[in-house]
């Protein structure tokens, strides 16, 4: 009963990318395993190994070559993995200030923003928007009016 649930459900990687996504996965079970809120920095420092592991698979594997269907779903899983437990790490740190936490290298800010980051990605590659819904917000973009109580600097010439 030893196996973790990452480890019961996906079999052994065996597609030619397998060697660069099994690192990113080696983390992500590691993060999984640990559960003690008094080492949220080392989880952290671990958390953000992972993400920097992830990059580079990323850069190499999405960006540099043409990934193909697993690469697409691996990157996909990762990625939700990686917000997963960066989420789960916000829910921990509300119980602490963020200065205790900054003495100990953690720091709510870049969490947040990497998370973000995170969040980012997600939506660049997997998003899923309308033609309906991309048609719409262009409209409203590229046809915003000036407010009322905003001049126009380009109308003023200067004498």
């Amino acid at each position: 009963m030893g196996a973790t649930a990452t480890q019961t459900y996906l079999p052994e990687i065996a597609p030619r990318s397998a060697r660069d996504w099994e690192f990113v996965k080696s983390l992500l079970q590691d993060l999984e395993a640990e559960e003690h809120r008094e080492e949220l920095a080392s989880l952290f420092g671990q958390w953000k190994l992972s993400i920097k592991a992830f990059r580079r698979v990323e850069e190499r594997r999405m960006t540099r070559q043409s990934p193909d269907p697993f690469d697409w779903k691996f990157h996909k899983a990762c990625l939700c993995g990686l917000i997963s437990f960066g989420t789960m790490l916000q829910i921990a740190t509300t119980e602490h200030k963020s200065e205790d936490l900054a003495k100990d290298g953690f720091h709510k800010d870049l969490l947040d923003a990497l998370l973000r980051d995170l969040h980012n990605t997600f939506d660049e590659w997997h998003g899923q928007v309308s033609e309906d819904r991309i048609k719409e917000l262009s409209e409203d973009i590229f046809r915003a009016e000036t407010s009322p109580d905003r001049e126009d600097s380009r109308s003023k010439v200067s004498a």
